[in-house]
């Protein structure tokens, strides 16, 4: 602020992009050598934000996944950390801004495990009202709860309820996102969607 009231509306407005001027503050946590609130310009890559500012991944661990605008924001894979951090680019990437903030995973974390705590945080804050968000989250936490939690031996009922769960993810998700009533429940099924959009061969093995 102060700077803006020196230099002028003027000065800000020529920091960014074209479509999406002047900074953004993010918090920058997870898997990653320096964590706390960064502030940079609009259109800084996530890739700079990680490794220049971030100091890149503990024990030259490889970047698996960056979750991106707190719990709804949704996740991208790390072949796509060389994006604009802007609303536009990241709308098209099926995820938002939201909070701003950026979670990095290495190669160790489990995409389930991460969309499941995920989840239990969003059903958790649903205030109940409407019943696709009420009971679609809660049924999506579930259906994630189901996989992680699976016994060693189990019949094969079991195992054919689990997969099916897994197969009714991504529809149950859309039905919440197209018919809830608020901006949670139109947002609480961005980190299962973005997750079976980047990592659906890690979701799909999860029944084996």
């Amino acid at each position: 602020v102060p700077a803006i009231i020196a230099n002028g509306p003027d000065w800000y407005s020529s920091i960014g992009t074209e479509l999406t001027s002047g900074t953004k503050v993010l918090s920058l946590s997870g898997k990653i050598v320096r964590n706390g609130l960064v502030e940079v310009a609009m259109g800084t890559s996530l890739k700079k934000v990680i490794e220049s500012i971030g100091g890149g991944v503990p024990e030259n661990k490889k970047i698996k996944a960056i979750q991106i605008g707190g719990p709804m924001g949704g996740i991208v894979s790390a072949e796509n950390s060389d994006i604009p951090i802007d609303y536009e680019t990241l709308k098209s990437m099926g995820v938002m801004m939201g909070s701003g903030g950026i979670i990095v995973m290495d190669q160790d974390t489990c995409m389930i495990d991460m969309a499941k705590f995920m989840m239990d945080f969003i059903q958790k804050g649903s205030c109940g009202k409407c019943i696709p968000c009420r009971e679609g989250t809660r049924r999506m936490y579930e259906i994630l709860e189901n996989v992680t939690i699976r016994p060693k031996t189990e019949s094969r009922h079991k195992t054919l309820e689990r997969f099916k769960g897994l197969m009714q993810l991504e529809s149950l998700a859309k039905v919440i996102k197209d018919t809830s009533l608020c901006g949670l429940g139109q947002t609480a099924a961005n980190p299962v969607l973005s997750t079976m959009k980047w990592f659906r061969d890690e979701i799909g093995r999860a029944h084996v």
